[in-house]
């Protein structure tokens, strides 16, 4: 965060100057897109990551020279499928299951996002500006439900576990931080388009150590979960 707070501070700083000269811009505007974990060009996977993980927001930009600044603020949902494998003996667990036994459990949640991006413009034409941006994003999880497969597999073949009446869930953290990077057009200086790549710093789950979850399935992995993901978002700059 300390290289962070330095490259706005040396920003700010140019800003002074480029101000003095006239180069600087704002802009303002909402901006909507989708979450995906592999990027495609065909109008089905947009229109499923569209709607199983939609996006929207509004972004500000601050332009000194080449150089600018983009915070966000974004709603999104999120939706991650785990598969667990039981552990102990039947009867000792959280439905019965045999050991070994491997069932999926899938974490929905929705979040706000709030990335910090800098950047700056490669190529600056009348009609197009090509973007390269990196920057920290927060993400607060504001809501979050865990939902359990109704079967499970065992030695290739699946099994009915019937109807999952139980509120064990996975405990979120409210908040995890990320990087992202990425490239951006700004078409006709009104039309943005940005496509960046979400890594995970930290795990966005707690610890389930002592939990009817951590009892009943190996949770070796789910412990160091971390939210890698693209996004792919357009905007409109108001101004």
């Amino acid at each position: 965060m300390k290289k962070t707070f330095l490259i706005l501070a040396t920003l700010l700083l140019m800003g002074s100057t480029a101000f003095a000269g006239g180069d600087f811009d704002f802009a303002i505007g909402p901006k909507v897109g989708y979450q995906t974990t592999k990027l495609s060009y065909y109008k089905a996977d947009i229109k499923s990551s569209f709607s199983n993980h939609f996006t929207a927001g509004i972004f500000t930009r601050f332009t000194i020279g080449k150089f600018y600044i983009q915070p966000e603020v974004l709603y999104l949902s999120t939706s991650n499928i785990f598969k667990l494998t039981a552990t102990g003996t039947p009867g000792d667990n959280l439905f019965n299951l045999p050991t070994d036994a491997e069932i999926k459990l899938t974490l929905n949640s929705m979040n706000l996002q709030v990335p910090i991006m800098l950047g700056f413009n490669i190529l600056d034409i009348k009609i197009l500006t090509l973007r390269a941006q990196v920057g920290p994003t927060m993400n607060f999880v504001l809501d979050s439900k865990t939902v359990y497969d109704k079967t499970y597999s065992l030695n290739g073949n699946e099994h009915e576990i019937g109807d999952v009446t139980t509120d064990e869930r996975f405990r979120t953290k409210t908040l995890s931080w990320g990087l992202q990077a990425g490239l951006g057009l700004d078409l006709l200086r009104r039309i943005t388009l940005d496509i960046n790549y979400n890594f995970g710093l930290s795990s966005v789950l707690n610890k389930l150590d002592g939990t009817v979850l951590g009892n009943t399935f190996d949770l070796s992995n789910i412990d160091k979960s971390k939210e890698n993901i693209f996004m792919v978002t357009v905007g409109i700059k108001f101004f």
